[in-house]
């Protein structure tokens, strides 16, 4: 387990991604917060797949839709922030406050058990990502992979570790999950 900045890595839940640079100060636009980085002062970078943590401050975060943009500290033009994008931002759990009512951090919805309203297995969470309007799940079970938006019909219990999806028809065509001849479901660049 990696320490960072005293803080253990395990105590660390990720917040959002870096998905593009704003402007040319050095700003960062990030996804995926749900508005945690309101009250941060510090965060952790991390790049997926190349190991390492990186603490910064946070200088400023404004909110701009569904995008933070976010000045760190050490970050102070546009091809700096155009290096960081694709990493993962994190918190340490202790700043963070309560997700509040609707609303999750990512790094608790990944594991949780994924059924339908009739109680049937669809898989597990193994990743949750923006797409600039509803957050996304990537279910994975024994059919394959299913991208489910965090819409309405989608109730999350963390007390039981599971999310139950009462989806739309068609949503959800479980016979076609994953299927080799479509090449299975593409993600949105």
């Amino acid at each position: 387990m990696g320490e960072h900045g005293g803080q253990p890595e395990a105590s660390l839940v990720r917040i959002g991604k870096v998905v593009r640079a704003v402007g040319l100060r050095g700003l960062v636009g990030v996804a995926g917060t749900d508005g945690a980085l309101a009250e941060l002062k510090r965060v952790v970078l991390r790049r997926p797949g190349a190991g390492g943590l990186y603490p910064r401050q946070v200088v400023e975060a404004r909110s701009q839709g569904r995008l933070w943009a976010v000045q760190l500290e050490g970050v102070a033009g546009r091809e700096e922030a155009e290096a960081l994008v694709g990493c993962e931002m994190l918190a340490a759990r202790e700043d963070l406050g309560e997700a509040g009512e609707g609303l999750h951090y990512w790094t608790d919805l990944e594991g949780l058990t994924v059924v339908t309203v009739a109680g049937e297995l669809l898989g597990r969470v193994t990743d949750v990502y923006a797409t600039g309007g509803v957050d996304v799940l990537v279910v994975t079970g024994e059919r394959g992979e299913a991208l489910i938006p965090l819409a309405p019909y989608v109730t999350v219990d963390h007390a039981v570790g599971r999310v139950v999806v009462d989806p739309p028809e068609g949503l959800l065509d479980v016979e076609d999950m994953g299927r080799e001849e479509k090449g299975g479901p593409e993600r949105g660049a």
